[in-house]
């Protein structure tokens, strides 16, 4: 079988792509799933000569990418951790409501992430959990889901106007990722204005089973990307108090615009 359409014979998609960048890419890979790993291990597992291994190797333990261990072994090192943190800055472009977060994950006893529409997907760009609430490990920072089955995306899709809303929708092959997913354009348009009038969205597991969502806009500066704040929790556990959860986001995000716009957090 050949390469596939667009690539070369490598497998590469662009034609001037550097095939020692893509080993050394490679190699990171291969010892970030198997940690403490020799090189006579890496060469067979990546089907590389020796002689090739011990290049690539020794430049990435120069410039920090690797660090060999007490029993010369492979692992990763500090300069990765470094990349990281700079790309933690970036997903959040607002680190400074992370009190706000933690305070609103702690008060309801689940978990607190703030959200960004990109397209037609909503990305977690922050997220804070109590301890041992559920759903922890999956709504994280960096987690991307359609916006028509989030409570963040119903939040920030109602902040658009009616020809923007019309533009998003035209051709969206709105995907039933539960039971309770809504696939019907007129129906999501008719949520998205009930949002507009309440000023919250809820998620009543339509993205995922047994998760219910709350979300609330966050009125952000000029410069800084339209956002919105919400928690995650148990479906009973919302049942049980829904007017108390969906107060605390809302009081959450005018706190957010607060802080965001320079001014006190009033509780």
């Amino acid at each position: 079988m050949g390469p596939e359409p667009g690539m070369d014979e490598s497998g590469s998609l662009h034609r001037d792509a550097l095939s020692t960048v893509q080993r050394a890419l490679r190699v990171l890979e291969f010892v970030a799933e198997h940690d403490e790993v020799y090189p006579k291990a890496l060469a067979a597992g990546l089907g590389l000569t020796l002689g090739t291994t011990y290049h690539l190797v020794n430049t990435l333990l120069d410039e920090g990418y690797l660090v060999r261990t007490a029993n010369r072994s492979l692992t990763l090192g500090d300069r990765l951790p470094q990349l990281l943190s700079r790309l933690d800055r970036r997903l959040d472009p607002f680190p400074e409501l992370a009190g706000q977060l933690a305070a609103l994950a702690a008060a309801v006893r689940g978990v607190a992430v703030i959200g960004r529409l990109v397209g037609r997907e909503i990305t977690i760009a922050a997220a804070q959990s109590f301890p041992g609430a559920e759903h922890q490990r999956l709504l994280r920072a960096g987690l991307r889901g359609p916006a028509h089955t989030m409570a963040l995306g119903k939040v920030l899709m109602a902040r658009l106007n009616r020809r923007q809303v019309g533009e998003l929708l035209d051709d969206w092959p709105l995907v039933s990722l539960t039971p309770r997913t809504v696939t019907r354009r007129d129906i999501l348009v008719e949520s998205l204005e009930l949002t507009r009038r309440r000023g919250f969205a809820l998620d009543l597991e339509e993205g995922v089973p047994g998760l219910t969502c709350v979300a609330a806009p966050i009125v952000t500066p000029a410069g800084r990307p339209p956002a919105a704040i919400a928690v995650g929790l148990p479906p009973e556990q919302f049942e049980f108090e829904p007017d108390r959860l969906v107060g605390l986001v809302v009081a959450a995000a005018r706190r957010s615009s607060s802080v965001l716009a320079g001014r006190r957090a009033d509780s």
